[in-house]
């Protein structure tokens, strides 16, 4: 029963594998805008478009296209921060979210921007308290494109991997 809906998910993937990649760089841009991204949680279906890549129902390319849109969300957010600096727009952050990510970014500077990308929450708020904070633009880039690089592949990592054994234990090849 199990491996016979494995199948039919499979099947359902496949059909609409062209559109998950561009759909994924849209959510993952979401993900990363400020505030935002707190109510548009990407990483499961990163897991479960890994997963069906581990099973072969998806392309590889499929990582490329929510890479981009991490990195183009993460760009937004940081000239969001900027420009709010200037306007003295940050203050209407939440007093607990922008704590927290101005304790990181502190700690940690540009690598807040790679630390907090796998942390969830933080991740949204990371990259506007970079633009804010005035982190050099090509610092923040470097950071940035070292995250948007990162995140997606260990996600999708993870769910093939447990694609993998899940296969394999319903005695898949």
């Amino acid at each position: 029963m199990t491996s016979e809906l494995l199948e039919k998910a499979l099947v359902l993937v496949k059909v609409g594998a062209p559109w998950v990649g561009p759909a994924l760089a849209c959510a993952t841009f979401a993900e990363a805008m400020v505030v935002v991204g707190v109510f548009i949680p990407v990483t499961p279906f990163l897991v479960l478009a890994g997963a069906a890549m581990g099973l072969g129902a998806l392309n590889p390319a499929t990582l490329a296209w929510a890479s981009a849109g991490a990195f183009l969300g993460n760009a937004v957010s940081y000239r969001l921060g900027r420009t709010a600096r200037v306007g003295g727009l940050a203050a209407r952050l939440p007093a607990r979210a922008r704590a927290a990510a101005e304790a990181l970014f502190a700690r940690h500077g540009a690598a807040a921007i790679i630390i907090a990308r796998f942390l969830g929450p933080p991740a949204t708020v990371a990259p506007f308290l970079a633009g804010w904070s005035g982190l050099p633009w090509g610092r923040f880039l470097v950071a940035s494109l070292a995250a948007s690089l990162a995140w997606p592949p260990a996600m999708m990592g993870a769910g093939a991997l447990l694609a993998r054994v899940l296969s394999l234990s319903l005695g898949g090849r």
